[in-house]
């Protein structure tokens, strides 16, 4: 069943327009009493389609879904890697939970995104991490801020749980870290160069901790899934 995110409730429907209703009339070619998932303020219903018009087609509600939420934010703090492999970590972190990312220029980073150009990025990657909610059926669509070129301005966004993977230390392992309780856990990884030792040693002067995550050492676009996943299994139920 195909999940389109809306703007707008009216009364017991909702009316899709523009791209969305384009995809629905052009693209799947769904017809009236067909059934949709339709996601207003990070709640789901499901919903069957009425009234195909020329520009627009109405989702009348049949009933709403109750999921269990999780009960922590995840906040992903990235070093932007090259384009395919981060194209690639924003979907597969969609779909496996993280509510924000941030992406940082870190000084080993080979991806630099030009200041002119960085609106018209963000604006790509939340397409793509909107595009992996609907496929994964999500309530709600990834945040995605404006690029961190210092790290000092990271400083808005502690979290109660804030960690560094670093593979250089050995003496804390992720695992002793998301036992904890927490409502809000800021994860930093760094790009394919990895982050500096100066770098490491400014974030834990800002409250972040280093962790280890094992004996292997992994791509920078694999470890974000490692992590979330190490998460999920922490902390969801079920």
């Amino acid at each position: 069943m195909h999940s389109f995110f809306l703007d707008k409730m009216v009364f017991n429907h909702f009316e899709i327009i523009n791209e969305d209703f384009h995809h629905i009339k052009n693209v799947i070619k769904l017809k009236e009493n067909e059934k949709i998932i339709c996601v207003f303020n990070d709640e789901k219903f499901l919903c069957s389609i009425k009234e195909i018009n020329t520009n627009s087609c109405k989702a009348e509600i049949i009933s709403k879904f109750i999921d269990e939420k999780k009960d922590y934010k995840v906040n992903l703090i990235l070093g932007i890697i090259r384009e395919q492999k981060w194209d690639f970590v924003l979907q597969k972190a969609t779909e496996l939970g993280a509510d924000c990312i941030i992406p940082v220029e870190f000084k080993r980073n080979v991806v630099k995104i030009d200041i002119k150009k960085e609106i018209n990025k963000i604006s790509r990657w939340y397409s793509i991490c909107e595009n992996a909610a609907k496929q994964s059926k999500r309530n709600n669509i990834p945040r995605i801020k404006p690029i961190i070129r210092k790290l000092e301005d990271l400083k808005e966004y502690n979290s109660d749980l804030n960690l560094i993977c670093w593979e250089d230390d050995n003496s804390n392992f992720i695992k002793n870290e998301i036992k904890n309780s927490f409502e809000t856990i800021n994860i930093v990884i760094g790009p394919e160069g990895g982050i500096s030792e100066q770098e490491v040693n400014l974030l834990n002067k800002m409250g972040y901790k280093s962790v280890n995550l094992g004996n292997n050492i992994m791509r920078a676009e694999t470890v974000p899934l490692y992590v979330l996943s190490c998460l999920n299994y922490e902390k969801n139920k079920g």
